[in-house]
């Protein structure tokens, strides 16, 4: 019997070049999926339009959030009221006597679009705003200020996301403050290109987690072809029940995927779980193993989908993609009629080798099963 594995420190991405942090919000962004061919390659070649391309992003997610009106948030009041809300502040209503004058001092919630997320949003324009030299940027920012402004929501350069939870409406809000926290972080690089870094998240920092995912997942839905492969992302997976008990249903958790891409012709299925973690860590008897709950979340995710009603289910592939620094790995097993991808994207390199290195791993797969043909 193989002992436990211990636990070593998280050193995987243990610095990434603000260039591409930046390429991964590109990714991300619908901007991209917006440009053509040629635009793509341009604005991941050259680094010295970041600003350009932060602008566009931050204008561009602002202005949408905008148009669906922003989230709002309770905030704590202390008031004399001449009738009670909330809860009544005995104390300072007895010391000054307001009973005679005929109000009563009260403590209530209100809500309100001033909240610390949207101060926030709001402070990133006038960081933007001071750096930029385009003329309709500039206006972009100065409109978003403006909106503001009206609607008397402040500005802070604080926020404490780890602290914010995050409900349905609020999860469009992820990318945004990620973009926005960049700016406030990194204060818009003007340097070469790669020479400042940004330490890596650790795993109670979902923000790089959720970055590199919807990285992924925005690079697959720009450069696969739509008419030849079905991209879906998050999409959920059920366990094939046979013979439930009646209460059964209300107790067993469903699985939700970062990534699957079927072949619409020939019906080739990979799913792919993007981790922001080290891909290996160490064992007893070994100085580096892959992660054995890892493996063992994307075998549940092949397995139990399988159905003879869903012939792709029967041998679809898996791949566990995860962010590197200096490192590249790319290794492959088939078990039990299901090929397994263990594969690193090595993010110190030029975002040209980038783009080719994930475009590579995709036709890896892709070429065995049935032809890859990128969306360029």
């Amino acid at each position: 019997m193989q002992k436990p594995e211990r636990s070593t420190t998280n050193n995987t991405v243990a610095t990434i070049p603000i260039r591409n942090i930046w390429l991964l919000l590109l990714y991300a962004s619908d901007l991209y999926k917006t440009l053509g061919a040629q635009q793509r390659v341009k604005l991941e070649q050259n680094p010295q339009e970041l600003i350009i391309l932060v602008a566009k992003l931050y204008c561009q997610a602002v202005s949408k959030r905008l148009m669906r009106a922003l989230s709002c948030g309770y905030q704590q009041h202390t008031q004399s009221l001449t009738r009670v809300r909330g809860k009544i502040d005995l104390l300072t209503t007895a010391r000054q006597q307001l009973l005679e004058k005929g109000r009563i001092r009260c403590q209530f919630d209100s809500l309100t679009i001033d909240t610390p997320k949207n101060r926030f949003i709001h402070a990133a324009a006038h960081v933007l705003l001071a750096q930029l030299e385009d003329k309709t940027l500039i206006r972009q920012c100065q409109n978003i200020i403006s909106r503001f402004t009206a609607l008397k929501i402040g500005q802070s350069t604080q926020y404490d996301h780890l602290t914010e939870s995050f409900d349905q409406s609020g999860k469009q809000d992820k990318t945004l403050l990620t973009l926005c926290r960049l700016i406030f972080n990194m204060a818009i690089p003007t340097e070469q290109a790669g020479s400042y870094l940004l330490e890596q998240a650790d795993k109670k920092d979902q923000w790089l987690r959720h970055l590199f995912e919807k990285a992924i997942v925005g690079f697959c839905r720009t450069n696969l072809n739509s008419k030849e492969w079905i991209i879906s992302a998050g999409k959920r997976l059920y366990w094939q029940q046979l013979q439930p008990s009646t209460g059964i249903k209300d107790f067993l958790p469903s699985m939700q995927s970062d990534l699957v891409i079927e072949h619409r012709q020939c019906r080739h299925r990979l799913i792919i779980d993007t981790k922001c973690t080290s891909i290996h860590t160490q064992s007893f008897y070994k100085d580096k193993v892959f992660k054995s709950p890892h493996i063992y979340q994307l075998y549940t995710y092949l397995r139990s989908q399988e159905n003879p009603v869903d012939p792709p289910s029967l041998n679809a592939a898996g791949m566990l993609l995860y962010p590197a620094i200096n490192e590249s790995i790319n290794e492959s097993v088939t078990i039990q009629n299901h090929q397994y991808r263990f594969c690193t994207i090595d993010l110190n390199l030029d975002s040209g080798l980038i783009r080719k290195n994930l475009l590579d791993l995709l036709s890896q797969w892709c070429c065995s099963s049935s032809g890859f043909q990128q969306n360029d």
